[in-house]
């Protein structure tokens, strides 16, 4: 606002609050469209910022059964989740993910045996473990 009076001013006539009112929701729209052209020049600008670090870092890879082993975990799109369990692991490679057992990677925090089962099915490998127990059934 550019002067201390405000339109709930007991003082101000009803012509002056209408003015004053007036005023008043000019700044606040030309405000909200500083911030507008802020929020979206700084969008463009983390944007500009995001394709520079992937194009610099190279294609990210889907995960498939034809990668060899020794593509890095860090170069395939898994979900944050599971590249941060495989890496707090110390596993590099996906080459150590393929021969690592069920019960290994479900001992890793964060994954739970769907994560393993996506893992082993994007990977094209079968369960190292066979038959896990939650899927016997009961005799």
């Amino acid at each position: 606002m550019s002067d201390n009076k405000k339109s709930t001013d007991p003082g101000l006539s009803a012509a002056e609050r209408k003015a004053q009112r007036s005023r008043e929701a000019q700044e606040a729209i030309a405000d909200l469209e500083r911030a507008q052209r802020s929020f979206q020049e700084n969008r463009e600008r983390l944007r500009e910022e995001r394709l520079r670090r992937e194009e610099a870092a190279g294609a990210m890879l889907y995960p498939a059964p034809e990668l060899p082993d020794d593509t890095l975990v860090e170069e395939v799109r898994f979900s944050t989740r599971i590249r941060n369990a495989l890496n707090a692991a110390g596993m590099k490679t996906i080459g150590e993910v393929r021969e690592t057992s069920d019960d290994n990677l479900l001992s890793l925090q964060d994954l739970g045996p769907s994560s393993i089962s996506y893992l082993r099915e994007a990977l094209g490998l079968p369960s190292t473990d066979g038959v896990r127990p939650l899927d016997k059934k009961p005799t």
